[in-house]
Formats: C-alpha cells, sequence, structure tokens
C-alpha cells in the first residue's frame, strides 16, 4: 500500500527542508568567508583586497535570497507546530525558539549593516584614487560586522542544537 501525504503535511516537509537548506547556506557560507577566506585574503595583502570584496558582495547577495527563504519558511514552521506559542516562555524549548528568532533578527541586520557598508565602500573605491582614511575606517567597520555575524550565526546553531536536546 502507497502510503499518502496530505496536502498540509507536503508543504510543512518542503518548508522544513528548504529552511533547513537555506539555514545551512546562509550560516555556513558566513563562516566559511571569514573563518577560511579572510586568513588568505589578509595573507596576500593589498593585492588580495578587491579580490576579497567582490566575492563578499556576490555572497551578500545570495545571503538575502536565503535570509528571506529562512524566514519565510521559518514563519510556516511555526505556524504548524503545535509546541511553538509565541510570548509564552513556559518551558525551556520555547525560550529558545524565542531566541533564536531574536538572533534571527539580529543576523539580519547585521547583513543589512554589511550590504550598506559595502556600498559605501563601492561608492569610495568608484570616486578615490588613493588610500585614505574613509577607506581603513570603512573596512574596520566590514571587519567588526563580519565578527557580528559570525557570533550570531554561532549562537544560532548552539542555540538550534539546545532545542534539538531539550525537544
Amino acid at each position: 500500500m502507497i502510503a499518502s501525504i496530505s496536502g498540509i503535511t507536503y508543504i510543512y516537509w518542503a518548508s522544513l527542508f528548504m529552511h533547513l537548506f537555506s539555514a545551512v547556506a546562509w550560516l555556513g557560507g558566513i563562516l566559511f568567508l571569514t573563518g577560511v577566506s579572510r586568513p588568505i585574503f589578509e595573507y596576500y595583502g593589498e593585492d588580495a583586497i578587491a579580490i576579497s570584496h567582490r566575492i563578499k558582495v556576490r555572497f551578500l547577495g545570495f545571503t538575502w535570497m536565503l535570509l528571506w527563504t529562512v524566514f519565510v519558511t521559518g514563519i510556516i514552521i511555526l505556524l504548524w507546530s503545535p509546541k511553538f506559542i509565541f510570548l509564552d516562555f513556559g518551558t525551556l524549548w520555547r525560550l529558545l525558539a524565542h531566541l533564536k528568532i531574536v538572533l534571527f533578527f539580529c543576523l539580519a541586520s547585521v547583513s543589512l549593516l554589511l550590504r550598506k557598508t559595502y556600498k559605501e565602500l563601492d561608492t569610495f573605491f568608484a570616486e578615490a584614487t588613493g588610500f585614505s582614511n574613509v577607506r581603513d575606517r570603512l573596512l574596520l567597520r566590514i571587519r567588526v560586522l563580519e565578527q557580528m555575524e559570525v557570533s550570531c550565526a554561532i549562537a544560532i546553531l548552539l542555540v538550534v542544537a539546545l532545542m534539538q536536546v531539550y525537544g
């Protein structure tokens, strides 16, 4: 006998798989760019800044696609979850779920600030020919935002792991 899957169940499972794939791609990309590619580009110095900049700007475009996918599928998953009640912190799992939502919005905000900073850096590169304090400040801001991004990504991964343990 062939198992039957109702439309609602299919939507839930499809959303869950899309959510997981998008979250892994987004968080994995953040951790890869900061943990692997940044040290390589720093090793090569000024010659690699333009290449590093292009790779990170390209990933930011990909980030927005993943961010919206995680957001929409997350809402679908929460609506179908019998365990989640908005603003109810009665169990540790619900508290962790709310913390995950807050961390998601923090990470999305940092991504938005990074996008804005990269646009400022593009404007600077288009107008300036030499090095200046403005460029150095923008690069420092990018570095700090990337560190915040990695911290949020690691925190989300830890919260999700705790949700699996206490779920």
